[in-house]
């Protein structure tokens, strides 16, 4: 192979490459973008709660007076659970797949571009933040805010009242 064809495919190499960490960045986005919505969308929920609770008093569910307040809070638990499931098990496994990939390229690199190595540096980055990987991050911070969430719904779910028949 003549030093031409070989600059050639190193070229072709280097862009697939770009290319790789370009998708690499919009997984990352995608990601940021759910746990951003996920957020947004709890704070309207527990502020409906907080408004229930002060204003809404009780609805009867199968012969119990429930405050208003749980049932908000309740879907809460329900939202967040689907987007800690979408998040982790759907767009995280995907920027996962893009990560892997990419240090592949960079292997087949490193004998001629010992500096393309972004993907490796940046997971060892994250491997040594906390001492965890980022999947164990992302389940802290969707378990935490839902231990939250299911401690206030059992506060709000003792001020039950059986109706009587």
């Amino acid at each position: 192979m003549s030093d031409s064809e070989s600059t050639e495919i190193l070229k072709i190499k280097i862009g697939i490459w770009e290319k790789v960490i370009d998708v690499q960045m919009h997984f990352n986005d995608l990601c940021l973008r759910i746990r951003s919505f996920a957020i947004s969308i709890l704070g309207v929920l527990l502020g409906s709660a907080a408004i229930a609770y002060r204003f809404a008093g009780y609805v009867e569910v199968f012969s119990y007076k429930v405050p208003t307040a749980t049932i908000f809070i309740a879907i809460s638990m329900i939202s967040w659970s689907a987007f800690y499931l979408m998040d982790r098990f759907w767009y995280h496994e995907l920027l996962k797949g893009a990560v892997h990939h990419a240090q592949k390229i960079e292997d087949s690199l490193k004998s001629v571009l010992s500096e393309i190595n972004l993907s490796h540096s940046i997971r060892e980055q994250s491997h040594e933040s906390l001492n965890m990987n980022a999947a164990k991050k992302l389940h802290i911070f969707y378990i935490t805010i839902l231990l939250v969430q299911v401690a206030a719904f059992f506060v709000l779910a003792s001020d039950m009242v059986k109706v009587a028949s």
